[in-house]
């Protein structure tokens, strides 16, 4: 057990750095070493009950113990491992998110993992369990060569008092406000957060207010989606719509230079500059995009299998439909969503074993054929989501635009140290992978072009969400709402609206609700959507982008990030917009004067449940506080 511990310590030791342990003599350096300690031990835990089990069984086969001991340790040694890269790179433990990575079909490739990638994780997994194949031995000689027996008792009785000194140090934080110490508890996961604000102010002492708000979960319930039955104007002709989504694309790559053939569509049609998607991930963007409601519903709509009201009024017109992806679409669960009502075999995936890049052209080709051969009598609806774009930024190398660029991407062995070096060739990367995609979307503008189509066709270029490359501190998507993460280009091709560029801030919410609407949906959208037609000029108040377990509401002066969900309870301060802290004495006041558009946000993520719900936490944004 000792040896094993060490070992874990070992491992574990990755969140001394991340928790701030700087090792100066203080109370943040005393919580991260007790934390170190003791947490070490409990993920431990699985492997010391199984072991204790089979003590338990007098008749257990000779080899089945160590065997049992050997294997669950390592396994809980490479999960800490693999869940301490994950905070490096993205800064959010191993969750739902990663769960779900792992058991939805097409999760793992999403990523960007290949054979090399596979290789490494193994070769570490095989590290770890020879590593604790040895201990066994090897503990079994040190306990014969030891003078002195350990007293289990005691070890334990100093463990408890360990973690009963840990959860002090943080109970006292919490009433301090001590932000060091509040956050380095992030850094470990699954930490038991232990509070007495409550008891401290009954016992006469003042907790200082928050500066980061622990504003308020959004509990569960069922739907009510639509609010109410919709009265559908009747359409004469209606439109054609193309999708173009594309995997990460941030706003600023879209440039006459990086996406020539978008830039020419911006500058026919409409450019939205500053457009936020809906979430910083594919499930959040995505889902914001067909159903016009905050990412917050996803989980609910995807247990009810519900498809969003603009997929059900384009098949009661009948639309024919051309749906292809790049990726797959049961991951995310679009196959359960968004096209829940579409038969299987409508869905078009790219073969898996191409490259990313390979499959992006063979989907624009064969978008073009449908273009060709479909029924010229009816209206269709097609979707493209691009993937050369999602890490690992692929394109073949006669698309490169941007040089020196990164040849390898090895997540297995990645961390922000090691991956500083390297960010300006990995965006050159990401920047050639957008060049690519680009072109494929000229191939099938350039058709419907040379059919005429653009006369009655809407066409959307958009990004599902953004992409970050350190500049705020993070590599990726779904671990922040800064603009690199959120951010997207938003062409639009309206047929008959002139050329216009919309500096006002837009949301991929927007976009639902205005398709919608040219299908006929009442302009008063409040009924069947949170967002409204993306060329409405009144002033709105704020945009919602959400997470798997947060939102961040973004106002005219700042942006606020809010857990939705129970587990939800960390604490975030606003920022300005630019993503920069806002200074502690001002907090106050910029919490005060959104209090209205925060409140208001919040009670938009249970506006289409029915139930009861109910705010969970401290109200954080009353009055003086």
């Amino acid at each position: 057990m000792g040896l094993s511990w060490a070992h874990m310590l070992l491992v574990a030791s990755a969140y001394l750095r991340d928790g701030g342990a700087d090792f100066t003599i203080d109370g943040a350096t005393v919580f991260n070493g007790l934390v170190w300690l003791t947490y070490s031990a409990l993920y431990l835990t699985p492997a010391l009950l199984l072991a204790w089990v089979l003590c338990l069984w007098r008749r257990r086969p000779a080899w089945l113990l160590p065997v049992v001991a050997v294997v669950v340790t390592a396994a809980c040694l490479v999960f800490i491992r693999a869940d301490s890269a994950i905070f490096d790179l993205y800064r959010f433990h191993f969750n739902g998110f990663v769960l779900n990575l792992l058991a939805t079909p097409g999760g793992i490739e999403s990523l960007g993992g290949d054979v090399a990638t596979y290789r490494s994780m193994a070769m570490v997994a095989t590290g770890h369990l020879v590593v604790q194949s040895l201990f066994w031995p090897l503990s079994g000689w040190l306990a014969g060569m030891a003078r002195v027996r350990v007293r289990w008792s005691h070890a334990l009785a100093i463990l408890l008092a360990a973690m009963a000194g840990e959860r002090v140090v943080y109970a006292v934080a919490d009433v301090r406000n001590d932000g060091r110490i509040l956050e380095a508890a992030r850094a470990y996961p699954y930490y038991g957060r232990t509070t007495f604000r409550g008891t401290a102010a009954k016992l006469g002492l003042r907790p200082p207010a928050r500066s980061e708000g622990s504003l308020p979960a959004v509990a569960g319930g069922r739907l009510r989606y639509p609010l109410a039955d919709i009265a559908f104007a009747r359409i004469d002709k209606p439109p054609n719509i193309v999708i173009f989504a594309i995997e990460s694309l941030r706003w600023d790559r879209l440039t006459e230079t990086i996406m020539p053939n978008t830039w020419r569509l911006a500058q026919r049609g409409q450019y939205f500059e500053r457009h936020y998607s809906s979430g910083n991930g594919t499930r959040e963007g995505l889902f914001g995009l067909f159903y016009g409601l905050h990412g917050s519903y996803w989980q609910s709509f995807l247990h009810a299998q519900r498809s969003p009201l603009l997929m059900d009024r384009l098949q009661e017109l009948g639309y024919q439909f051309d749906l292809r992806t790049s990726a797959r679409f049961s991951y995310p669960e679009f196959d359960k969503t968004i096209f829940a009502k579409i038969p299987a075999s409508e869905l078009h995936e790219a073969n898996g074993s191409m490259a990313a890049w390979e499959r992006d052209w063979n989907n624009a080709t064969a978008q073009i054929d449908f273009l060709r051969g479909r029924d010229r009598q009816r209206p269709f609806m097609s979707f493209f989501f691009m993937e050369s774009t999602h890490a690992r930024y692929d394109f073949p190398d006669s698309a490169a635009i941007a040089r020196p660029y990164l040849e390898e991407v090895d997540y297995a062995h990645m961390s922000r140290r090691e991956l500083a070096p390297k960010i300006d060739r990995l965006l050159n990367r990401y920047t050639n992978a957008a060049h690519w995609v680009d072109g494929q979307i000229g191939r099938v503008i350039h058709e419907m072009e040379r059919q005429g189509l653009l006369d009655n066709t809407i066409v959307i270029v958009t990004g599902d969400h953004g992409e970050e490359f350190m500049e705020k501190g993070a590599w990726g998507h779904n671990s922040g709402f800064v603009e690199e993460q959120i951010r997207t280009p938003m062409v639009t091709w309206l047929p008959g609206v002139p050329h216009r560029v919309v500096e006002a801030p837009t949301s991929h919410v927007d976009i639902g609700t205005t398709l919608l609407q040219v299908l006929g949906a009442p302009r008063e959208a409040s009924a069947y959507s949170l967002g409204r037609h993306l060329l409405d000029d009144a002033p709105r108040p704020f945009i919602v982008s959400s997470d798997w377990h947060s939102i961040a509401v973004i106002s005219a002066d700042m942006k606020y990030r809010i857990a939705y969900t129970n587990r939800g309870n960390d604490h975030w301060s606003p920022t300005t917009l630019g993503d920069v802290p806002i200074d502690a004495t001002n907090v106050g006041g910029i919490l005060e004067g959104n209090r209205q558009a925060v409140l208001d946000a919040i009670a938009d993520c249970s506006r289409f449940a029915s139930g009861e719900k109910r705010l969970l936490g401290h109200a954080g944004l009353k009055a003086g506080a």
